[in-house]
């Protein structure tokens, strides 16, 4: 707002100040009034000869006078002065002029009642030698202190001055920015510096700081010091320590500040991979243990409920089934989540609920360790109005909307609550939204494990629309599934399954308790079952005799279950070969010639026997 427009509301056409504000006349610093609107109503002599000149006046639009990069802060300084805080920073302007000059600014906010009506600014120059403020705060090193360029007060690189006798000096922006702390709280509270540090690294710090004040060394550095800023920030540095002469000798020890704290946190997230990569082949082994442990729990019990009478047994049994079939449940989210590879189908069929379950669970796990480390508290909520199944790669899927869930819950910062929604819009659509508790707007962004990029990238291969909302306290994606992969659930039933009997079943695996539950599963149906417990000892026994049906663990002394499967198909391309695992297989497609079916262990029996009775029935027709 121009100065002529708003003179004659102040009730003086003598001076561009209100009455009440005509004191700051006499002042020979730049004073002025900012309305609670962000308008110029008032300012002094100063203010004008320093920015106005004779020909214009200032704006608060993109054509004012602060450099772009010191306007955030301008902004932020001014935005809790609204709400009543004293503030103060630094900037560089441009006078009228044209020259660049350092300023330090000061705002206090002016109430009517207790609201605030507008704010007090004061701009103190730094270059103005005579008004130095740190000189005044600390005359005994004025040597010393007028040696400090000016432009430290702008180096984007923090600097910190001590005296020989570790007492500080200066602090600048950049510095206080790092550590977290103002220039006044280090001031009044010196022992700050000492507690941003471990004592490790303070060690560290104060053999440099001795050998410069002592003139061992000319330069010292110390590397990969990690600073506790204020919050509790974690920070990483390298210090460059020097002597400042004055005086003809050293007076003060000076430290230029690298900030790598960005390198660090790529170090810990290149050494998470690594770690995470050993991990998910230890996973894979455990998992294959467990698989195959919980299989011959699992079918054993199933076994045992088909020829128990007795009541109390029976319900043991099942107590231990759904105990089973739970721990199949959680192994099967795990393999799906850190499967590589594909399935025998390029495309299979699943409930969207069981994906969102499985998803949902994924989170609740995560979310619960987060809970204990990192003191972030989600609350999870699920409706599902529908019910679809879907026919697509369930794979990326399964991928997509767990990135979806993880991307959306890094909204919360501290408390918040998740909801995930399974709705129609005319096609399935998956909503996932997160409200946050009020967030600190000076908080710094967190690098993101799931980026926007990442969502969209999944859901383009498999032709999912995604939709983003955001406002200041919540984020929300939505995935627009297509209807064309949508499909009608038919019921299951046993009508049209051939039964399993009188066959000659080859069952190879090297497990011995699971191996026995299969021989007496296929035995009890009727069957003549032979098993083994290598590949090579069963590729033998089959070129000497007839068989219909090979079951095979993949895992084998000697040649694979995969190769067992092509090697037998070779000899005799209408037996039907069925391939268990434990492993998680890659590429599996590539064999569907050879394996006519395949289960993932842990497996229920009765989904083996109806897999088996599909196949069958498929060969005759």
């Amino acid at each position: 707002m121009e100065s002529e427009e708003i003179r004659p509301a102040m009730g003086n056409a003598q001076s561009p100040l209100h009455p009440s504000f005509d004191v700051f006349e006499s002042v020979n610093f730049p004073v002025c009034v900012i309305g609670a609107d962000g308008s110029l109503i008032a300012r002094n002599g100063a203010f004008k000869r320093l920015f106005d000149g004779e020909q214009r006046t200032p704006h608060l639009d993109l054509t004012n006078p602060f450099s772009p990069e010191y306007r955030r802060k301008i902004a932020i300084a001014y935005l809790r002065a609204r709400k009543g805080q004293r503030r103060n920073c630094y900037a560089v302007v441009k006078t009228a002029d044209d020259r660049k000059m350092p300023v330090e600014i000061f705002l206090y906010p002016l109430f009517v009642g207790k609201e605030v009506s507008s704010i007090l600014v004061f701009l103190h120059i730094l270059l103005d030698e005579k008004e130095n403020h740190i000189t005044r705060l600390y005359p005994a090193h004025k040597a010393v202190h007028d040696a400090i360029p000016p432009v430290y007060e702008f180096s984007p690189a923090p600097v910190i001055r001590m005296t020989t006798e570790g007492k500080l000096l200066f602090a600048n922006p950049a510095a206080e920015n790092f550590i977290g702390y103002s220039w006044m709280e280090l001031s009044n509270n010196p022992k700050i510096l000492l507690k941003l540090v471990s004592d490790f690294d303070l060690q560290k710090l104060r053999k440099a700081f001795q050998e410069i004040t002592d003139g061992q060394a000319g330069c010292k550095r110390v590397g990969e010091v990690r600073v506790m800023a204020k919050s509790e920030t974690e920070r990483w540095m390298n210090a460059v320590l020097y002597p400042v002469f004055a005086e003809g000798g050293i007076q003060a020890v000076e430290m230029f500040i690298e900030d790598i704290t960005k390198i660090k946190r790529l170090e810990q997230k290149v050494a998470l991979m690594s770690r995470i990569r050993v991990l998910g082949d230890i996973t894979k082994g455990l998992l294959h243990s467990f698989n195959n442990m919980i299989n011959v729990v699992l079918s054993r019990a199933q076994l045992l409920l088909q020829i128990t009478e007795k009541e109390s047994v029976l319900e043991g049994l099942r107590v231990i089934e759904r105990t089973a079939i739970e721990g199949v449940r959680q192994v099967k989210r795990i393999t799906d989540f850190i499967r590589e590879g594909d399935s025998l189908e390029e495309y299979s069929e699943e409930s969207l609920i069981d994906i969102l379950e499985d998803a949902a669970e994924f989170a609740r796990i995560q979310q619960k360790v987060d809970e204990t480390e990192n003191r972030r508290s989600v609350t999870m909520e699920k409706v599902y109005y529908i019910k679809a199944t879907v026919r697509t790669d369930i794979k990326l899927l399964r991928e997509l909307v767990l990135s979806i869930i993880f991307k959306v819950s890094q909204f919360i910062r501290r408390e918040g609550n998740l909801s995930i929604v399974l709705k129609s819009n005319g096609s399935p659509v998956i909503y996932v939204k997160a409200v946050s508790a009020p967030r600190d707007m000076e908080t710094a962004e967190e690098e993101k494990l799931f980026t926007g990029a990442d969502v969209r990238l999944l859901a383009e291969k498999i032709n999912i629309k995604i939709i983003e909302e955001e406002t200041p306290d919540s984020y929300a994606i939505q995935a627009v599934i297509p209807q064309s992969v949508v499909v009608e659930k038919k019921k299951e039933t046993n009508d049209g399954l051939v039964k399993i009997r009188g066959l000659n079943v080859m069952i190879v695996e090297d497990q011995e308790e699971l191996r026995d539950v299969l021989q007496e599963l296929f035995n009890n149906m009727g069957n003549r079952v032979t098993v083994f417990e290598s590949g090579d000892s069963a590729l033998e026994d089959f070129r000497a005799k007839q068989y219909d049906l090979v079951i095979s663990d993949y895992g084998l002394d000697g040649i694979t279950g995969l190769e067992l499967a092509a090697r037998v198909k070779e000899i005799d391309e209408n037996v039907i070969t069925v391939l268990l695992s434990g492993w998680m297989l890659k590429d599996l497609r590539t064999y569907k010639n050879v394996v006519d079916a395949f289960f993932e262990k842990p497996f229920k029996l009765d989904d083996l026997i109806k897999g088996v009775a599909r196949v069958i029935a498929q060969k005759k027709k």
